[in-house]
């Protein structure tokens, strides 16, 4: 009697499994989400400040065709998000990239120094791998 209910169990516990209705992902055509990034890594930066204007160069691997950034001080958005778009290459390959801003004279008098936040965004805009670059500014 006992095999019985085993039994019985395990034909309900497959019908159960087998009722799902198939999922139909649709991939998406190129160059639909092309600031997408899925991920990106940032190497080789190098910073340099001269008065009031800095400069950034280094190399990005993403997926995407673009990156972001933005510049913050004492937690507070001093520039406003700017996008750096790259030429077209393999996502597995690292490109140039080159960031030249100027800070304003009441940003260099402050306390903190500046911080430039380099980032890619998800298919929900929201912000991945978030890199944090202090800017020096004392002379």
């Amino acid at each position: 009697m006992k095999r019985w209910y085993v039994m019985i169990a395990a034909v309900m516990l497959l019908a159960g499994c087998g009722n799902r209705e198939e999922e139909v992902i649709e991939p998406s055509a190129p160059g639909e989400n092309d600031e997408i990034a899925s991920t990106v890594m940032f190497q080789e930066i190098d910073i340099t400040a001269d008065g009031e204007q800095f400069h950034i160069i280094g190399q990005v691997q993403t997926d995407a065709e673009a990156f972001f950034y933005r510049v913050e001080q004492d937690d507070e958005t001093i520039q406003e998000e700017e996008m750096i778009e790259l030429e077209e290459a393999e996502s597995d390959s690292f490109q140039q990239f080159e960031i030249m801003e100027s800070f304003s004279e009441e940003t260099l008098n402050q306390e903190e120094p500046p911080v430039v936040v380099m980032y890619g965004k998800d298919a929900d805009n929201e912000e991945i791998n978030p890199n944090y670059v202090p800017i020096d500014t004392e002379e």
